[in-house]
């Protein structure tokens, strides 16, 4: 009988402790205000609060820092695939399936009518909207290959394709896009 009640005692503190962690935990959440949304001036990008942009036409997310304005460091064509399994990995955002943007992903961003910095060192001017982080990279890879040892990616001053040797890491950059369910 002794060791039915010291179980029933530390079953019974178990589940107060458990109830009460609980509750504070939701109060704390309840009591938290929820990022707000930042809207682009054509309304077109909404940044989420949360390190990510959405494109309300395109239906894609899109990171609003690419790897250079994260790390310090460009990268080649290899080391960007790198960089969206890490980012995979780490969930960033809580998002686990991040992927390299194709040249028409890509395409998308480019607005020629409108200015979001120059690229970090550069004269470069960079023509997507200014909701994205600033002075960062203005060429940035995509997932074509163009043959063994070449790839395409998008240089933002213009909007054109650039195709460069895959182990190139002159001033480009990756950032990270995913598909938005509707």
């Amino acid at each position: 009988m002794k060791t039915f009640l010291k179980s029933s005692l530390v079953m019974v503190s178990m589940l107060f402790w458990v109830l009460t962690w609980s509750s504070s935990s939701l109060a704390d959440l309840a009591q938290k205000p929820s990022a707000e949304k930042i809207w682009s001036q054509d309304k077109r990008f909404v940044d989420n609060g949360d390190g990510t942009i959405t494109d309300t036409k395109t239906n894609l997310m899109w990171m609003k820092q690419e790897s250079y304005q994260q790390t310090g460091h460009w990268l080649t064509w290899f080391e960007s695939f790198d960089f969206i399994k890490k980012t995979n990995e780490n969930g960033f955002a809580n998002y686990f399936d991040w992927q390299m943007p194709t040249l028409k992903d890509l395409e998308t961003l480019h607005e020629p009518h409108k200015t979001n910095s120059k690229q970090v060192g550069r004269e470069m001017i960079i023509h997507i909207d200014p909701i994205f982080e600033k002075e960062g990279s203005g060429a940035w890879w995509a997932l074509e290959a163009n043959g063994h040892f070449n790839a395409f990616g998008i240089e933002f001053n213009n909007g054109n394709r650039f195709s460069a040797p895959k182990k190139s890491k002159a001033r480009k950059a990756v950032r990270p896009m995913r598909v938005v369910k509707p």
